[in-house]
């Protein structure tokens, strides 16, 4: 029997404490998240962003209060998502069908930082490897944050979108968005624009954490279909940073500029063939230094980057009598370049991304295939050759520093600094529907790595890159299983992953430095919700990862403690009210320089009420003013200026923000 991927029924699951049952769906509560199986796969989640809890600072922030993910804190902007243990090109996550790589050797600005969350309409949420059709890489999980094409029929104009605002006291973070969409049967036009600003917010002690930032963002969408079968769009967008402050940082950044063109082509030559491609070009420049917005020390220091990043992929989906088969190229490069600068001497101190270009181009076939109406077999295979190079490495800065010279000291490394490999991937997976509620699936998978900008280049006195880098493989099994019952349901996943070549950032006389080991990585997930009594509902979920260190001994660094959450919520037609209790356990095993953190218990208390097209919603965030933090918070650094305040806390992660009261209101039409 044909179960094309379209047709696949949509699993709801829970999250986040953020889910809407059946009977409620249709009021679109805003205090709740959709969430839907994208193309019918389990444990792969489908999330409309407009449908979330209190407000987020970026997209990072947002991704965090996702089962299994987490996020690395340096200030109030920036949080770099973290899933399975793993971040930075481990994960594949695209902006509207591109990468955007950002400017910041350190990740103050990840792909995250540039999405502005409220004008996409869906977010898509897959851990460890489900696809293959994104790039190489991806063992950690795949985030896809999408804008999708309207659907309008006859020749009338028609509208839609949405705006909002929304208001938290902790810093006094505000926010605006808007999202227009009108058209026709002949073409469309999106409008999408949102602005944030926040001052520094307070811990649970009410000590300033230096983290304010302002952000604005807006791009437009021209899309065409002269037929019923062709879409031809066009698009830009923009996003502005300033002032953003980093306490986990030596320096913060004044300014980072973000400019996105994108074209696509999607043509269906019949009810089972058709063809999308996609064609994005970024540049960010981005500006760091210590004195902007901190008190100028005796060195001051500046660091302009830039980061250009071209996408390119054309797919193939041909329907068959009982498969889907997905085939096709994808084109990644990036080129990056860096200085450091001594302002206090006027010199250019080091080149530290020495013009560093990375490609990787690759050919990929995955295909579906459907034995009866329970039973999927999946399966893929993709080849990418990678290459790298730093045109600059032989060039001195003003101060007569070489980048070669540090890989030189550090490595060895000496000759020529091209870098090129093969890198294959695949993956084998099953799905069986044993009954009408239970969905039971496994799979095995294959990933490789190879290392990026910062990894393989980067050059500075204590922070070195390696040339010589082996690509990281992962081999990796997924089990899990999915009840749904009208009441509620469950879902339990479990993963390991053995990792050749892991790339593992060490320190070493006072360097940081880069180099391969063995490594494993294994985790626990289970989520749940319990409706009774009519309007009651319980949520809950959990989530625990371990990464062995297996040439050393010991750790892996970036590896949450167990942590999870419980939610009780009462639920009507139009409003919804509820109380969460999020918790951490201690963590004390520890990568390099890392430090131990507390286990916590955090309350929220939120509420929605929705009438007719509007929602209001408001909630107090850390109800009893805790002071906690989470383990992958960076530490503070030695030039935070309130450092003074509580000189004792250099050596431990960020404070995470104390009691917040948020409002928010939206309109959909």
């Amino acid at each position: 029997m044909t179960m094309p991927i379209l047709r696949r029924l949509p699993v709801v699951a829970c999250i986040a404490a953020a889910w809407a049952g059946t009977a409620q769906a249709e009021t679109e509560i805003l205090a709740t998240m959709i969430i839907e199986g994208s193309a019918g796969v389990p444990g792969e989640l489908s999330i409309t962003p407009r449908q979330s809890p209190a407000p987020a600072a970026d997209a990072g922030e947002w991704l965090r209060r996702i089962n299994g993910i987490e996020a690395v804190r340096m200030g109030g902007h920036g949080l770099d998502p973290v899933i399975r243990g793993q971040q930075g090109n481990a994960l594949n996550i695209l902006v509207d069908g591109g990468y955007v790589f950002g400017g910041c050797p350190n990740r103050m600005d990840p792909p995250t930082a540039y999405a502005p969350l409220h004008s996409f309409d869906r977010v898509t949420v897959s851990k460890g490897v489900t696809t293959l059709q994104h790039g190489a890489g991806g063992s950690g999980g795949t985030v896809l944050f999408e804008r999708t094409a309207p659907d309008f029929d006859g020749r009338d104009v028609q509208q839609q979108g949405s705006v909002g605002a929304s208001y938290d006291d902790n810093g006094e973070r505000a926010g605006l968005y808007a999202n227009l969409v009108a058209g026709n049967e002949n073409g469309y036009w999106r409008l999408f624009g949102e602005r944030q600003q926040a001052n520094d917010y307070e811990d649970g002690d009410g000590r300033r954490i230096h983290s304010g930032f302002e952000t604005t963002s807006g791009g437009l969408t021209l899309g065409f279909t002269p037929t019923a079968d062709t879409e031809l769009a066009f698009g830009y967008e923009g996003v502005r940073e300033r002032d953003v402050k980093f306490a986990g940082a030596g320096m913060d950044s004044p300014e980072s500029d973000n400019d996105t063109l994108r074209a696509r082509l999607d043509h269906a030559f019949s009810d089972t063939l058709r063809v999308e491609n996609r064609l994005q070009f970024t540049t960010i420049d981005h500006v760091m230094d210590n004195t902007s917005l901190r008190d100028a020390p005796m060195m001051k220091m500046r660091s302009p980057t830039e980061s250009d990043t071209l996408t390119w992929k054309s797919m193939a989906v041909q329907q068959l009598a009982n498969s889907d088969l997905r085939f096709g190229v994808n084109v990644l490069q990036n080129v990056r370049d860096a200085r450091i600068i001594n302002d206090t001497a006027d010199k250019v101190a080091f080149l530290s991304w020495p013009d560093v270009t990375t490609r990787q181009s690759g050919v990929f076939a995955e295909l579906d295939h459907y034995l009866g109406e329970r039973t999927t077999l999946s399966g893929g295979l993709r080849l990418d050759y990678s290459e790298a190079s730093a045109t600059a490495a032989d060039q001195a800065s003003d101060t007569g520093v070489v980048a070669a010279d540090l890989y030189r000291r550090e490595y060895g490394v000496a000759g020529d600094l091209d870098h090129e490999a093969w890198l294959v991937g695949g993956f084998l997976r099953g799905e069986q529907r044993l009954n009408d509620t239970d969905t039971l699936y496994a799979s095995l998978s294959r990933a490789e790595r190879d290392a990026d900008a910062t990894e393989r280049y980067f050059a500075k006195g204590d922070w070195v890159g390696n040339p010589r880098l082996d690509p990281e493989v992962h081999h990796q099994l997924d089990l899990g299983l999915e009840r749904r019952l009208a009441s509620g349901g469950f879902e339990v996943a479990a993963f390991a992953d053995r990792v050749d070549d892991y790339i593992f950032r060490d320190t070493l006389d006072g360097v940081s430095v880069y180099r391969n080991i063995d490594a494993t990585l294994y985790g626990v997930e289970l989520s749940g919700d319990l409706r009774w009594a009519h309007h009651w509902e319980t949520r809950g979920q959990l989530s625990w990862v371990r990464g062995d260190n297996l040439d050393d001994g010991g750790a892996l660094a970036d590896i949450a403690p167990l942590r999870g959450q419980l939610s009780q919520f009462h639920v009507r037609e139009a409003w919804e009210a509820g109380l969460t209790a999020r918790f951490s356990d201690a963590q004390d095993r520890l990568g390099p320089d890392e430090v131990a953190t507390s286990g916590y218990v955090v309350l929220d208390a939120e509420a929605a009420w929705h009438w007719q097209a509007m929602t209001l919603r408001a909630g107090v965030s850390n109800l009893l003013d805790k002071t906690y933090s989470d383990f992958l918070n960076r530490n503070r650094s030695a030039s935070d200026p309130f450092l003074a305040e509580d000189p004792q806390s250099l050596d431990l992660p960020l404070n995470e923000p104390g009691r917040s009261l948020w409002v928010g209101v939206d309109y959909t039409f």
